[in-house]
């Protein structure tokens, strides 16, 4: 069973009336597990939380006089809101929803909003940014280094979607499966690709939101699918799967960047991440070999397909991982330069636990980076690749 982490709602509203039935009845039905609210009847208090922890809710409800006050200072809002509409009120806050209503249809329509349903936000460039996790060579840390860029990015209030396209996935992102109270089962990857072929089939949109499929990460901070339990699913994947999924997503105006976890040999599914991918994180590791055999691939890539190489090669990026002392290891090719260097921390090779990522500041500092190196706030940099 897959975990379903609360949507952090922040609830803002002059009448205590209104605030004490509302958390009442979230706490004594079926949307304890699904939301965690905190409540304000005070404006300035309001503001005051949403200023210092606004990386700390995943969605607004308030009057219009509570967003006003927060939206005062013109400053492009981070944390997706609604307007908590009162008959007769005047419109012009963005999304509204009517306050006097059933709160099962008020929560449900939120809960939607935040998750992922057709009313949610658009982001500012219309769709997420593609960024591919690749290594030629298998044993580089790829996942490591995805999972932690995806924390990064959501650490910074971006919205973020964890996409895993391995064979068979790394564990260190594995829950725990055991069957605990406030556990809920999404539909998951298989039925998404099931749906997507179908609903292309006829000719139609898929009528079900991101978030029948896909669940909130703790550890990540950001959404993803659990592991598919036949992996003639991931093996049958073909192009125009992968293609489709990953528009799917970025085409939801719900995640300002997508990370792609690709295999390292060469399937259908790493070769659409490499081509559809807005940038690349090459990885290679400190060792000689790595870069070796790297080198040895991107020559294969060149005398099969010069004009496809040269537009990945545009939009890649390389990170060395594992580098132990000075970074004097030589790249693939002459005039390539590394990004990032990632050291060594050989504490984390005692990893015997699943679910949490491992901590080290000199390994943050360079995922800091990374990040900037790829997004700046708003702006997706190089979009496509540069000509070579």
């Amino acid at each position: 069973m897959i975990r379903v982490v609360p949507v952090r709602l922040v609830l803002a509203a002059r009448d205590e009336q209104y605030i004490e039935p509302f958390l009442h009845y979230v706490r004594h039905s079926e949307f304890d597990r699904r939301f965690s609210v905190t409540a304000f009847s005070r404006e300035d208090a309001f503001v005051r939380h949403m200023e210092s922890s606004r990386l700390y809710a995943d969605v607004v409800l308030a009057e219009k006089s509570f967003l006003e006050a927060w939206l005062g200072s013109g400053e492009t809002p981070q944390v997706p809101y609604v307007h908590l509409e009162e008959e007769g009120t005047a419109k012009g806050c963005g999304k509204s929803i009517s306050k006097y209503q059933p709160l099962p249809l008020l929560l449900t329509a939120v809960l939607e909003y935040a998750r992922g349903g057709a009313a949610a936000r658009e982001p500012v460039d219309g769709k997420a940014l593609v960024v591919g996790v690749y290594s030629a060579v298998g044993g580089c840390g790829k996942t490591t280094v995805a999972a932690h860029l995806v924390k990064q990015l959501a650490g910074e209030g971006r919205k973020v979607f964890y996409l895993n396209l391995e064979t068979i996935s790394s564990g260190i992102l594995s829950e725990n499966s055991s069957v605990q109270e406030g556990q809920h089962r999404t539909h998951g990857l298989a039925r998404l690709l099931y749906d997507l072929k179908a609903a292309g089939e006829r000719g139609e949109p898929i009528n079900q939101p991101v978030s029948s499929y896909a669940y909130r990460h703790p550890a990540l901070e950001g959404d993803t699918f659990g592991p598919v339990d036949n992996l003639n699913e991931m093996l049958e994947m073909e192009s125009g799967d992968t293609a489709r999924l990953i528009d799917f997503i970025a085409d939801s105006g719900l995640y300002d960047v997508i990370v792609a976890d690709a295999d390292s040999y060469p399937n259908a599914r790493t070769e659409t991440v490499l081509d559809r991918a807005d940038k690349l994180v090459w990885l290679l590791a400190g060792e000689e070999n790595v870069v070796r055999k790297s080198g040895l691939w991107i020559s294969h890539m060149e005398r099969s397909n010069p004009e496809r190489c040269r537009l990945i090669m545009g939009k890649a990026l390389f990170a060395v991982n594992r580098c132990m002392g000075e970074a004097g290891l030589s790249l693939p090719r002459p005039g390539m330069t590394a990004e990032i260097v990632l050291p060594n921390i050989p504490s984390w090779n005692q990893l015997t636990g699943q679910g949490d990522l491992l901590q080290s500041p000199v390994f943050q500092k360079e995922m800091l980076k990374l990040s900037r190196s790829l997004y700046s706030w708003g702006h997706a940099l190089g979009i496509g690749g540069a000509s070579g």
